[in-house]
């Protein structure tokens, strides 16, 4: 089977319902259209509905009757059953798991995180997950400039410096610096474009849609700015079925001739590298294999505890590949945590919810086939 060219790969140009990511001539991730009133991003004013303190959540109620929770944090905590306030969508609904939100206004891309604060002037951060080594003087001026001059500041948002925009030693290399300004202008443009009145969420008394986030191409091009854009074409639509095709089984075998499987409970993922077929040596092995791992983990869209039974691998090599899923994690916009090697050698992995799991993603199920059919019509 033919293989794709790197890039963003439209099903339609004008109103995309898919976007296949190809990178490194794989298929790393597929994204179709959800409703927008519930789509990842999206800003609503919901009403609170209850409170669990011994959990630390609030729940909620938005306009259409789907019920939300979030975290309680700030000034949060004193907020009542009855009270409406601003939440952002952050994970879809699963099992008996309500659609997930945090508390006020956020604007997500790749390498920032842009937080509302009404009408105080914003700040720079550099994200606290990027633990706590002081941030260089001058970088931090320089994040400043580039902040104030896109007015983000000015309209009263924080701007976070993610970690997948830093390098291991917290430091911006030169280049990060004109996608974070980029990145924080269309943000900004975006929620200009579309927000509704939020300077009057105070004199509300219904809830009600904010914002609807960007749509679905405009999403793309901020996670992946550095891939090109183009139509899917009849030829590369049998390449993305096969992709998903493996992917939504339990059974993937790599390039190498390695076996990933892979076994979803509700308390965590478990995936098994059986190395035996591949004739390899297991340090070899891990080497080819971790980049088809991480591949899979995204465009499976794996999500919470992920435990990794590797091949062998003596203590004294295990630091080069903690540094190599480091940056293989990168690559993907959720930035998995590698939490490290268990005592028995498992590599344990925490990644934040998302998208439904790509097997229970009933709407790109729908899309894909529908697109097939097209093409052998």
């Amino acid at each position: 089977m033919q293989k794709l060219a790197d890039g963003l790969l439209f099903d339609c140009p004008d109103h995309p319902r898919l976007i296949a990511v190809v990178e490194d001539s794989r298929v790393t991730d597929l994204w179709a259209e959800q409703d927008s009133s519930e789509r990842l991003g999206a800003v609503h004013l919901a009403r609170v509905t209850g409170r669990f303190d011994h959990h630390q959540r609030l729940s909620g109620q938005l306009l259409s009757g789907t019920s939300v929770s979030w975290p309680v944090k700030g000034k949060a905590r004193t907020t009542q059953g009855g009270q409406l306030v601003p939440v952002t969508l952050t994970a879809t609904a699963r099992q008996d798991k309500p659609v997930q939100a945090v508390a006020g206004i956020e604007l997500a891309g790749r390498f920032t995180l842009l937080r509302w604060r009404g009408g105080e002037t914003g700040q720079v951060y550099l994200s606290r997950k990027a633990g706590k080594q002081k941030s260089d003087e001058r970088q931090m001026s320089r994040l400043n400039e580039l902040c104030q001059h896109t007015g983000a500041l000015a309209a009263g948002f924080d701007v976070v410096v993610r970690r997948s925009a830093l390098l291991p030693d917290n430091q911006l290399d030169e280049a990060i610096f004109t996608l974070i300004q980029a990145e924080v202008t269309k943000l900004l443009a975006g929620w200009a474009g579309q927000a509704d009145n939020p300077e009057e969420l105070h004199t509300q008394t219904q809830p009600r849609l904010i914002y609807t986030g960007p749509p679905l191409d405009v999403l793309l091009g901020q996670l992946y700015p550095e891939l090109p854009v183009r139509q899917l074409g009849p030829g590369d639509v049998p390449v993305v079925q096969d992709a998903y095709d493996q992917a939504v089984k339990t059974r993937y075998e790599t390039s190498h001739g390695a076996v990933f499987w892979f076994e979803q409970t509700r308390a965590a993922v478990m995936i098994d590298i059986d190395s035996a077929a591949s004739k390899l040596a297991p340090d070899r092995l891990c080497e080819l294999v971790l980049p088809e791992l991480f591949t899979q983990i995204c465009l499976r869209r794996l999500a919470g505890k992920i435990l990794v039974d590797m091949p062998y691998i003596a203590h004294q090599k295990r630091r080069s590949v903690l540094a190599e899923i480091d940056q293989l994690s990168r690559r993907d916009p959720r930035y998995p945590d590698c939490l490290g090697f268990t005592r028995s050698g498992l590599v344990e992995l925490s990644v934040r919810h998302g998208r439904p799991v790509l097997d229970k993603d009933d709407t790109l199920q729908a899309v894909i086939d529908q697109l097939a059919k097209r093409v052998q019509r």
